[in-house]
């Protein structure tokens, strides 16, 4: 097992691309890093840096490998430091990976009740981006990510299910409701990339079929597809869940009532062994309860 003292070493060098900065960093001589280094290359039995190219750092095929999986094991070190220090004081921390629409517009507003009811949690968000290949947990202790079928790493708790309507500022949508082609003549179809192929349910209704010759802009993000509509550039294909307060404040209007289920489902996801972690188990329940509350909140408007 190669001493922490010899990787550290190893990964401020790399990450500063210098002895001279790296032993700054770890408050020792450069000699004595350099000594690190090398002893590190003795133990491993391999050359992690180029020979003869100590002032400028040059990696070997083997140092670089080793110097991602050192950085990632650092990482989650410091992490776990963190978080016994905080445990020592009877604190709890809870590592959270979001995507960052549905964090911003649909769990953040609501933590509050959370850290009311849990005041010695502290969360820890990360942003992941939904619609991606899934990486893994990482060093989180639990993720919230939107995919068409769960994964096979971790439990996959079925979380929330996302309804698709159809939105716009209120000149487009009385344009809509008029047949007024010549308003719509520069209105696009928003949409987000993971539901294009919802396209053909969404002109199922009679209102919104004369839209299937009018061009479509895709969006990665729900964030820029919802200021793309605000911005009046044409009718987006949102999740109802997520435009709440722009429906309240009157920038975006239904267009329709028609809706369709959104192809993602949102999960959440965690590792099976640390299901009985009590900051996690504590927020999964939270987060179960508060899905369902908003769930019967929205069918309620929906049927007023």
């Amino acid at each position: 097992m190669p001493p922490i003292a010899a990787l550290s070493a190893f990964e401020a060098v790399v990450r500063h691309a210098s002895f001279t900065a790296a032993a700054e960093e770890l408050a020792l001589t450069q000699s004595a890093v350099s000594r690190q280094v090398s002893s590190l290359e003795n133990l491993l039995g391999v050359a992690l840096l180029e020979p003869n190219r100590r002032r400028q750092i040059v990696l070997t095929a083997s140092g670089a490998f080793y110097a991602e999986q050192v950085r990632q094991m650092l990482s989650q070190l410091t992490a776990a430091t963190t978080e016994a220090i905080a445990l020592g004081d009877r604190g709890r921390v809870l590592r959270l990976g979001i995507p960052p629409t549905f964090g911003s517009l649909w769990l953040i507003p609501r933590m509050q009740s959370f850290f009311a009811a849990y005041p010695d949690v502290a969360v820890e968000f990360s942003t992941r981006v939904p619609s991606r290949p899934h990486s893994g947990l990482g060093n989180l202790h639990a993720l919230i990510d939107f995919a068409d079928t769960p994964g096979m790493d971790g439990e996959w708790e079925k979380l929330i299910e996302l309804e698709l309507r159809p939105v716009a500022t209120a000149q487009i949508a009385e344009a809509i409701a008029n047949s007024d082609q010549a308003a719509l003549a520069n209105a696009h179809l928003l949409v987000h990339s993971s539901e294009r192929a919802n396209l053909s349910g969404l002109f199922k209704d009679p209102q919104l079929a004369a839209l299937r010759s009018q061009p479509t802009l895709t969006f990665e993000s729900y964030a820029m597809l919802f200021q793309a509509a605000i911005r009046g550039l044409g009718i987006a294909f949102a999740p109802i869940e997520l435009i709440g307060g722009d429906l309240s404040a009157k920038r975006l209007v239904p267009v329709t009532e028609f809706s369709l289920q959104a192809r993602s489902t949102g999960y959440l996801i965690y590792q099976r062994e640390m299901a009985g972690y009590p900051p996690l188990a504590a927020f999964r329940t939270w987060l179960l309860d508060t899905v369902r509350e908003s769930r019967m909140t929205t069918a309620g408007k929906r049927h007023d």
